[in-house]
């Protein structure tokens, strides 16, 4: 259950929310505690991509207006404070401009995601074929780019390079040794299916094992106005002070002044690997 509640949105009777008293800090796995190795070297230029806006294509996929101010908003962040950004919208915001995003510092992806439990009658194009997908949690859930609409048209495989679904199991063969932080701005990210000893198998999972060191994603539907404004104050305290945890946090402190309820600013979590 801890895999899909965030602790920072409880709170005690008459008192205020955890996330005012305690610094919670997310592991995927109890492994993690006893690692005291990284995976791979850090990458050592200032490079980031920041993705997002996509076009989608003629569909039932509803575009995302608020992530082109979000792309916009991070991407000035990051130059502003020394990064070479990336800032690949509609028809750059493509699966294989993600996939060619190799030695990034930061990758940042502001779209749909998707996490299916039922194959049967799935409410988006899934891009594989179900009876892969049926016995394989990587394969139902992903992230949505250019063109996704027309996967569902295209010929399924395990493994479709372009068709516009970025699927949990491509996610995992990235190549993100070195990378910082992924942020997954987008819902339902974080969600995946629990195997004994592995953690979670999903989009969270699969960009720990292709190398990030953090992850910043979503455990439920979120609203594009406030995740807007809390991924620009999220890096813009990151920038000023250097540790993302602390800065993950106090953005959603502060989001918490305009923003009351945890349904808008407590969707997000980061879990570092």
């Amino acid at each position: 259950m801890y895999n899909q509640v965030n602790l920072n949105t409880l709170k005690k009777t008459g008192n205020d929310y955890l996330i005012k008293k305690y610094d919670f800090i997310l592991l995927s796995n109890p492994r993690d505690i006893m690692a005291s190795y990284k995976n791979g070297k850090s990458v050592g230029d200032k490079n980031a991509a920041v993705i997002g806006f996509p076009n989608y294509g003629a569909g039932n996929i509803a575009p995302l207006p608020a992530t082109k101010k979000e792309v916009e908003g991070v991407g000035g962040q990051l130059k502003n404070s020394g990064y070479a950004v990336a800032e690949l919208m509609q028809q750059n915001a493509t699966e294989k401009n993600l996939k060619s995003a190799k030695y990034v510092k930061v990758l940042h992806i502001a779209t749909h995601g998707y996490f299916l439990k039922d194959v049967v009658k799935p409410s988006w194009p899934l891009g594989v074929h179900s009876d892969y997908a049926k016995d394989n949690v990587l394969l139902r859930s992903g992230l949505m780019l250019t063109g996704a609409s027309n996967a569902d048209k295209l010929i399924p495989g395990l493994d479709n390079s372009n068709n516009g679904i970025i699927t949990s199991y491509e996610a995992m063969n990235l190549d993100l040794k070195g990378t910082n932080l992924v942020v997954l701005s987008a819902c339902e990210t974080g969600l995946g299916e629990v195997k004994a000893g592995e953690g979670v198998y999903g989009l969270q999972r699969a960009f720990l094992v292709a190398g990030a060191d953090a992850i910043i994603m979503s455990l439920w539907k979120v609203d594009d106005a406030a995740t807007q404004e809390l991924m620009n104050i999220f890096y813009s305290n990151w920038i000023k002070g250097g540790d993302k945890q602390k800065a993950f946090r106090d953005a959603q402190v502060q989001l918490m002044t305009k923003f009351k309820e945890p349904l808008y600013w407590g969707a997000f979590v980061m879990m570092e690997n």
